[in-house]
């Protein structure tokens, strides 16, 4: 078993000094009744009443230490491994679309290219660019090695038509992610410049982000929002690499391919109950 949010096991402290106390001081309550109690009542039941009374003082307090244990243990999200996840297979996607006619350094773009696949190497990305047309250049794959080759030698001189027409690189990375199948996907155009007068396609139900220089995020933003596509400068890319992974984990949850089981609402509905028979105890008495 393991913890995904650690640091919140600090918060166990307070219950561990309450529970320290409780044992230490077992019997503190029955050398004395509380007030004035041992002026009317019998020497000879004095010590078994005032154990009565500490011990109905106690039930609260392990009650609040039970329900705030298994709160802070729901906040650190325990989580059990069963083994290894599958395989992402075609249950995720991304598509790396360049804009090769945007007035953009394209070894820049490339770079660009390269910090996405590294940040997220097991998710099967394509590559494609566009100019007044869109060409697939790399299909759905992991395969890094591939993928580099065409990197490599990526220039604008291999484009056979002139143009621009960003939109077109975004319907063609989606009608990929289409064929392909997959649940979760998102189309990332690297492009630059001035956006283009033509109206971007309506988002479908892929995720779209667009990613350009820091200092041209301004002049993006309406080309962005009418796209449905979320906004980046070249400098903040992590945004939009962890839009996808959170999809990817709710996904994986959702199918049951996490490897992973995780506590944390059983631990919240446990302490639930605990609460309720706090309040349930309290109107009995």
């Amino acid at each position: 078993m393991s913890f995904v949010e650690p640091f919140a096991l600090l918060l166990l402290l307070p219950a561990a000094a309450l529970a320290a106390w409780l044992a230490l001081t077992p019997h503190a309550g029955s050398l004395a009744l509380p007030g004035h109690w041992h002026r009317v009542i019998e020497a000879g039941m004095q010590r078994f009443m005032a154990a009565q009374v500490l011990s109905r003082n106690r039930v609260p307090w392990l009650f609040w230490l039970v329900t705030w244990t298994l709160i802070v243990l729901g906040l650190a999200r325990p989580v059990f491994d069963e083994g290894a996840p599958e395989d992402l297979g075609n249950l995720a996607g991304r598509v790396i679309a360049i804009d090769m006619s945007a007035k953009a350094d394209l070894q820049q773009q490339v770079l660009l290219a390269y910090r996405i696949l590294d940040a997220a190497p097991n998710i099967p990305t394509a590559l494609v660019v566009a100019t007044a047309e869109a060409f697939e250049i790399v299909p759905l794959t992991t395969d890094r090695t591939y993928f580099d080759r065409y990197l490599q030698v990526l220039s604008t001189d291999l484009m056979p038509i002139d143009g621009r027409a960003p939109a077109i690189a975004v319907i063609h990375g989606e009608q990929l992610l289409t064929r392909a199948e997959v649940a979760v996907g998102q189309v990332v155009l690297l492009t630059g410049g001035l956006p283009p007068q033509a109206e971007p396609a309506e988002a479908d139900e892929w995720l779209r982000a667009v990613i350009v220089d820091r200092n041209e995020i301004a002049a993006w933003e309406g080309f962005s929002e009418r796209a449905g596509a979320q906004l980046a400068g070249d400098n903040a890319i992590q945004g939009v690499i962890d839009e996808l992974s959170g999809r990817v984990a709710a996904a994986l949850r959702d199918s049951g391919r996490s490897g992973e089981f995780e506590l944390r609402p059983w631990l919240l509905a446990a302490a639930a109950v605990f609460w309720l028979l706090f309040f349930r105890r309290v109107r009995g008495t």
